[in-house]
């Protein structure tokens, strides 16, 4: 019996929202309420902050709108800053991805909480989380709350553990991938620093080392090397080739006129010499 409180009434004994992840509910723990205070995301909440998240998320919103461009996805949205909540009862409840896929775009103006109870709000089909701070708290929660929110596909891309020159922590790994089976499971279906495919992209997430701070980028297949470009480095390509076509054309049009020109003064002096034995 659950003990009573101090004005005589029992306790309601409640129970965590993890374990609807991890493990089954015994028929006391079914019938209790869910305490989500642990899991309240507050307008005002102080995140931590996160080692060249702003880049990575910049970087790799750009080279998904490339993606998209070269494979015609003209309905792909890929976007950043928004919350998610899913349960009616508690819209502090939420979770706020550092990027987030939908696989349909969303008429303006887009909200700045998607609450999956109305019609038309949708789980993001792949999110992902740049960890930062408490990194044991969210390896343990984010995949949790993810699972409950609907979201198939949740990556945790950790930039400590990505820039790590020793191993830090044994649990610590660049990239994880968590995957919703066929049967609702999550599972972690990937955790290193290899390249991971992501279904949503139907593309290989790959993490560089370039600069200051390690970032991800799309990459084509498992091999790093064929990467997609973000838009920037695509339109500065394509100028590039434009130009370099333009200055071939040129070339090609001094090329043919220079050609012309020398025909012609061949052909002046053919009629010059013509000229001079018709007249003796």
């Amino acid at each position: 019996m659950a003990s009573p409180n101090r004005i005589g009434f029992p306790l309601t004994p409640r129970r965590s929202p993890r374990a609807l992840v991890l493990r089954d509910l015994s028929p006391e723990e079914a019938g209790a309420a869910i305490d989500w205070s642990g899991w309240y995301l507050p307008d005002d909440a102080e995140r931590p902050d996160k080692v060249g998240r702003s880049e990575v998320v910049r970087l790799l919103l750009s080279v998904i709108a490339q993606l998209a461009r070269e494979r015609g996805w003209a309905d792909l949205y890929a976007g950043t800053g928004h919350f998610f909540a899913w349960v009616r009862s508690e819209p502090f409840v939420r979770v706020l991805p550092d990027l987030y896929v939908l696989d349909h775009r969303p008429l303006p103006p887009i909200p700045r909480q998607w609450q999956t109870w109305l019609s038309g709000h949708r789980p993001p089909r792949f999110a992902l989380e740049v960890v930062a701070g408490d990194w044991r708290r969210m390896y343990e929660d984010a995949p949790a709350k993810y699972w409950q929110l609907g979201c198939p596909e949740l990556l945790l891309f950790d930039p400590e553990a990505a820039a790590a020159r020793a191993p830090l922590a044994e649990e610590r790994v660049p990239l994880q991938l968590y995957r919703r089976d066929a049967d609702g499971t999550y599972l972690r279906v990937h955790g290193s620093g290899d390249p991971v495919w992501i279904e949503a992209l139907d593309a290989h997430l790959v993490v560089l080392k370039d600069g200051p701070h390690p970032t991800l980028r799309v990459a084509r297949s498992s091999r790093a090397t064929d990467l997609v470009p973000a838009e920037e480095e695509a339109l500065r390509a394509e100028g590039e080739a434009r130009a370099l076509e333009q200055r071939a054309r040129v070339a090609e049009q001094r090329a043919r006129a220079a050609a012309e020109a020398r025909v012609r003064e061949l052909e002046a002096r053919v009629r010059d010499l013509e000229a001079r034995v018709t007249r003796r």
